[in-house]
């Protein structure tokens, strides 16, 4: 697909499917950037399910969509086999990634090749467990130093299973890794701004404000158009995300980000996070 061809990014700052803290930025493309067209969380008619995709659907031939909630299930969730082989044999290809991965590469050179060390049965805690983690959100933990939420750690199950429901419902218009990513605000700002404004910049209290807004200052290209005041996206934490993941949407169509060549496979089934390629040294 070609990329230059979207001129409209389309962030969702996704909540609880009955909650009312969905929101939803539209930023459109420019000569010299982006600029926010539109971005509300719904005022007074909340970002439900069906309103939401009829919005996304209804832009479906020319935009973008970046959603911040996981939007592909864990390998363990995805199997279908009738009984479980157990993770130190699993033939699935993710599942083989964490084997290698918790092993150094060494593949199935434990009895228990999900771990790290000694066995579980010796009461040693799992490196990693492919039925709540995916293989991007360990690789964006430990490769880059942020640590994401897991796709069904705690707390998270509503989510990941309202945005499971969503990439359903938005077929065929939006295709996952096409035209519908799944990205993640604070890894935007940190690979853009770095680390320590990252972890800091939902930290609340009377800087907040004062912190957002220099971050929306300092992404490059991004700009407000007329009636969208920068302040609304200050002042409310789920505007500022959906804002954050339409820029990154634009970023990844300008600049043609591209999956990691080394085990692509498995993070075209098992999903991958988009984040800019770079971090600054800071």
């Amino acid at each position: 697909m070609d990329r230059s061809a979207f001129q409209t990014f389309i962030g969702v700052d996704l909540g609880g499917g009955k909650g009312k803290k969905t929101a939803v930025a539209l930023l459109r493309a420019r000569a010299d950037g982006v600029v926010v067209e539109k971005y509300d969380t719904g005022d007074g008619r909340p970002w439900y399910d069906e309103r939401l995709v009829d919005f996304l659907k209804e832009h479906g031939g020319e935009a973008v969509a970046a959603i911040d909630a996981p939007l592909s299930l864990t390998a363990c969730v995805r199997c279908r086999e009738a009984t479980c082989p157990g993770l130190a044999t699993c033939a699935d290809p993710t599942t083989a990634w964490f084997r290698a991965r918790a092993n150094g590469g060494e593949g199935q050179a434990r009895q228990s090749g999900l771990l790290q060390g000694p066995t579980a049965l010796e009461g040693k805690k799992p490196k990693y467990t492919p039925y709540t983690q995916r293989a991007t959100e360990v690789v964006l933990h430990e490769d880059d130093g942020i640590l994401p939420r897991e796709t069904l750690g705690q707390g998270m199950g509503p989510l990941t299973a309202r945005a499971a429901h969503l990439v359903r419902a938005l077929a065929p218009e939006y295709r996952l890794n096409d035209n519908l990513l799944e990205v993640y605000p604070k890894a935007t700002i940190w690979k853009l701004l770095g680390r320590e404004t990252a972890q800091t910049y939902k930290r609340h209290h009377a800087q907040a404000a004062v912190r957002l807004a220099h971050i929306l200052e300092e992404l490059p290209g991004l700009a407000f158009g007329p009636g969208q005041w920068r302040e609304r996206g200050v002042q409310n934490d789920h505007l500022f995300d959906a804002v954050i993941c339409a820029y990154t949407a634009w970023r990844w169509a300008r600049e043609d980000w591209q999956l990691p060549e080394c085990d692509r496979a498995v993070f075209l089934a098992d999903g991958w996070i988009w984040t800019p390629p770079q971090s600054p040294s800071s």
